[in-house]
Formats: structure tokens, sequence, C-alpha cells
């Protein structure tokens, strides 16, 4: 098999962390740093309607000196997902190589991208996934 044509299910994370838009971003933000993940997959009832990155929550931040962390805090409690989530959502399919997921990535401003099966999320492949893929095949 030719460098990139492996397909995506092979190095894309299957336990996928999720949130509902509804969750506030603090709880997300709480939610990423203790599975020390940058990219939450956003669902309501069952289907994708987002995905939240730590880079959508850097714009919300305030200066994280020590003076601001309870403003800080009480600020992100009160802002749900919804409002800074990226709502319109590129994903591959689990059949799709890495070379296509690469791609797809290259062309965007973003990090990963949830992988599909049957419009059922199944996992997410991530920027990090890609370079321990081309760390073991180069």
């Amino acid at each position: 098999m030719s460098l990139g044509n492996e397909s995506v299910v092979q190095w894309m994370t299957k336990d996928v962390m999720s949130v509902s838009p509804h969750d506030n971003v603090k709880t997300a933000i709480d939610l990423m740093n203790k599975h020390c993940i940058r990219h939450l997959i956003v669902v309501k009832n069952d289907k994708l309607v987002g995905i939240l990155s730590k880079n959508d929550v850097d714009k919300f931040s305030l200066s994280k000196d020590d003076k601001n962390d309870d403003i800080r805090s009480k600020l992100l409690e009160q802002i749900n997902v919804d409002f800074v989530m990226t709502k319109s959502v590129n994903t591959v399919e689990i059949q799709d190589s890495i070379k296509d997921a690469a791609e797809m990535l290259s062309l965007s401003s973003y990090h990963a991208l949830p992988v599909m099966e049957d419009d059922k999320l199944v996992g997410i492949i991530t920027s990090t996934d890609l370079i321990r893929y081309l760390l073991k095949h180069c």
C-alpha cells in the first residue's frame, strides 16, 4: 500500500469526547483540560451539529492573570457552546484515506475532522494523528 492510502479508521480516535450545544463553555474547557484534548464534537440528539476547538474558545478568553480567573470562569459559565463552536463542519467517511484527510485539513483553518459512517459519528482524526502516521511510515 502506498503512503497515504490507508483508511482513516486505522488512525482515528474512536472514543470521541462530545458536548451539547447547550453546555456552557466552561464545562467544555474543563472536559478538554481533563482529557488533554483540543477538540470536542458537538452533538444534539445524536447528530453532529458542530465542533469546538481550543482556538474557538481562546477567541473569547480574557487575560489569564490571576485576578481575572474568577471573572473569566463566571463569564464562560454564561456562554453556551453553540455561540463559539464551528457550525459548518467538514467530515470524512470511514473509508476515506489518510491522504484525503490530510488534504482537507491542509486547505482549512482547523485541525480535526469528525469521521462518519452512514451519517453516524464513529471517530475523529486530527493533525496529531496524521503526524503519528507520518512518523511511522517515513
